[in-house]
């Protein structure tokens, strides 16, 4: 009896200290990365954001939506970017993935839209801010740099900014505050 007691003590040490290790390995994600995987796919996942502002004949799209799901104990998020006419989801714009990769130690964006075009780069926390900086491959062999800022005034809130960037300068395109829906 006291031996199985000894077992199961050291047993319980052995299991502690390997979580305490697992939790600070070098090539783990920080808590910002987790915590925005989180905050996005809490509820529904689901966030819409008013497009009157930049609505035109090529761009009816009154709101936009995005979707996000999170995978493997939340240390991935994908997601989908759609356009809504009248409340419905009428056209798919974007898929999304992000991840830790481990071995560089930073968070990887990567985009996959229409005609093929990609979306690769990566995410950074800036103080209340996410930004990530991403190269868009086209299939003709065209090349962008976009940026994005993210921030989450409260735990229902999600404002986007976009960004050209052109010979490092980062260039203002479009604002979005996005409610959880």
């Amino acid at each position: 009896m006291k031996n199985a007691l000894v077992l199961v003590a050291v047993m319980g040490l052995v299991a502690a200290n390997v979580q305490s290790q697992e939790a600070e390995l070098p090539g783990s994600p920080p808590t910002w990365f987790l915590d925005e995987i989180a905050t996005l796919t809490a509820g529904s996942g689901r966030w819409i954001t008013d497009n009157s502002q930049y609505r035109n004949e090529n761009e009816p799209y009154e709101a936009y939506a995005t979707e996000w799901k999170s995978a493997f104990d939340g240390m991935s998020i994908s997601g989908r970017l759609y356009g809504m006419i009248d409340g419905k989801e009428v056209a798919e714009f974007w898929q999304f993935r992000q991840y830790w990769h481990p071995g560089e130690r930073k968070a990887v964006v990567e985009q996959f839209g229409w005609g093929g075009t990609v979306g690769i780069g990566s995410a950074w926390r800036d103080g209340e801010e996410t930004r990530s900086d991403q190269s868009f491959f086209g299939i003709n062999g065209s090349v962008n740099r976009t940026g994005h800022v993210s921030s989450f005034p409260d735990r229902d809130t999600h404002v986007t900014a976009s960004f050209n960037i052109v010979d490092g300068e980062w260039q203002p395109q479009r604002v979005y505050t996005w409610r959880r829906d």
